[in-house]
Parts: structure tokens; sequence; C-alpha cells
């Protein structure tokens, strides 16, 4: 279970599909987005949430309104012809545009989705930016409201788990996940399945990993020696793990040299995201929300 299946539903997908044969917005461009150099400042975002990008929001709204909100509402949250925006896998793991970017330009042809590569990048980024801004005020609704997301069904997810999911490989119900109805609200299990790996505290704070999910790096120098420890750094040029004495180590790496093998206990999660669709997000949310 991790990292999840980036499968927008069909209607969804080809409805923002649809938005290509929208003009861009004059004055807009490479630069204004909400790179370096974007024009105003983000706008205050709700409750303890990020910020968002008014302008974006207010280029992305004439667009996708007419295109998609008969379907999926205007406010992205669905409507009885479409599914809610707000939950599909696709904004739950995107990251500023860059997945939706690749999901909608590929396509899934072997699923009926056709691919969109004329979609500019600015309409991208301002949609993704809209999405986000629903997705964020789903997750700050009221604790009063947070069985709203428990649409699924639970049998169908008790039979996912034990199935197709293979969540039983690396959990229990008696072991690691005991309880865990009692521990977390729908919208959190929901979340921890599409991102079980939670993100550092932002620049300069360091992030707080579970043992259980921390990658861990061999390095296999050129005189035969290897090096392994915890994962603390990689890039193309350079590799930083942390040995178990605790000792920090940095390798400069220059192409496949030194060769570099990770390992990430989560990436079963990843793994399964190129499958997972937002129903079995759903029953497998209702499942473990059974677990008490």
């Amino acid at each position: 279970m991790q990292r999840a299946s980036l499968a927008l539903s069909l209607s969804a997908v080809a409805l923002l599909g649809a938005m290509i044969v929208a003009q861009e917005p004059a004055g807009t461009g490479p630069g204004g987005g909400r790179g370096r150099g974007a024009g105003a400042p983000p706008a205050a975002g709700r409750g303890r949430g990020r910020g968002f990008d008014a302008e974006a929001i207010a280029r992305a709204k004439p667009v996708y309104e007419p295109q998609c909100g008969f379907c999926h509402g205007n406010d992205a949250r669905g409507r009885a012809g479409g599914p809610d925006l707000a939950r599909s896998l696709v904004v739950l793991a995107d990251t500023g545009g860059k997945e939706l970017a690749g999901f909608l330009r590929a396509g899934r042809p072997e699923r009926g989705m056709p691919a969109f590569p004329n979609l500019t990048d600015q309409q991208i980024t301002d949609i993704a930016e809209f999405l986000h801004e629903r997705l964020e005020a789903a997750r700050s609704r009221a604790a009063t409201d947070t069985m709203a997301s428990l649409v699924g069904d639970a049998k169908a997810g008790a039979a996912y788990f034990n199935g197709p999911g293979r969540c039983t490989t690396c959990h229990s119900i008696s072991g690691d996940l005991a309880g865990i109805g009692a521990k977390y609200d729908p919208p959190a299990l929901q979340g921890r399945l599409v991102n079980p790996r939670p993100g550092g505290g932002g620049r300069g704070q360091p992030a707080a990993v579970s043992p259980r999910a921390a990658r861990t790096v061999t390095v296999a120098l050129g005189n035969g020696q290897t090096v392994s420890g915890t994962l603390d750094y990689i890039s193309e040029f350079a590799v930083t793990l942390i040995e178990k004495s605790g000792t920090r180590r940095t390798f400069k790496r220059d192409g496949d040299v030194p060769k570099v093998v990770i390992t990430d206990p989560l990436q079963a999660h990843f793994d399964m995201l190129r499958t997972f669709r937002d129903k079995d997000m759903q029953d497998l949310t209702a499942y473990l929300w059974t677990l008490k």
C-alpha cells in the first residue's frame, strides 16, 4: 500500500482535458505562474493550511466552470454526473501541477483516456492551484463533517485488503493496524493511504519519518568497499547517508559511479498507486475505519 494510483476518474480527466481548446488568458506566460518572479503573493489559505495564489485560481475558474462545472460542480466537489475532484488520487498526489501535467499529457489509452499533449503549462498550474485549494477546503471542514468522506463499502475494502491490494504482505489488523480506526478519522486514513510518508517541516526542518518507513542506501565504492546506512539526501551529484554509529557520510556521484542502491520499505505503496482506483481508496478507508 503506498503513494497511490494516479488515476483520475475517466470522466474527470476527459473534462479537464477538454480545457486545451481554451485560449490562454492574456498576460500569462512562462513567468505568470507561481514560480519565482510571479506577480501577486499567494492569498491566505483556509485555516492552518497553505496559502494559495488567488490570481491563478481566478484564471482557472472561467476555464474550469463551463467545461467541468456541470459534471463536477463549480466547486469541484462532485455532482450526480461526476466524482469529487477534491478526493481524486491525482490531485492528492500532485505537487504544483507536475503529476497532473504528466498524467493529462500522457493519458491512459489502455483505459480509454486520451492524451492531451497541447495543454499549456499555465493552464495546468492554474487548474492544479484551484483543485488544491478545493482539496484544502475539504480538509478544513469542521470535525462534525469528517464522516462525509466515509463513502466506501467496508466489505469491499476488506476483500481488497486481503486480496488484490496485497496489504497483508506487510500489514496485520491484529498487529501494526490494530485499532487504527480509533487513531485516525476518515480523512486522515485516506490521506495516509495516498501518502504514508509525511513530509518534513519545511526548509531546514527535519522530516519526521518512522523508522519503519526510513529508506536505506548502500553505496558500492570503486575499491570494492560498500557503505550502508539511512538515506539522508540524494541527487545526481551526491548521496549522503547516516551509518548506524550516527556518522554522516557524503559521496560524490558521476553518473552510475559509485553504484547506489536504495531500499524503500514503502515501495509497495508507490507500486500500488499505479493501479489504485478512487473506489479502492474509498472502500479501503471504510474498512480501516471499522478496525477499532
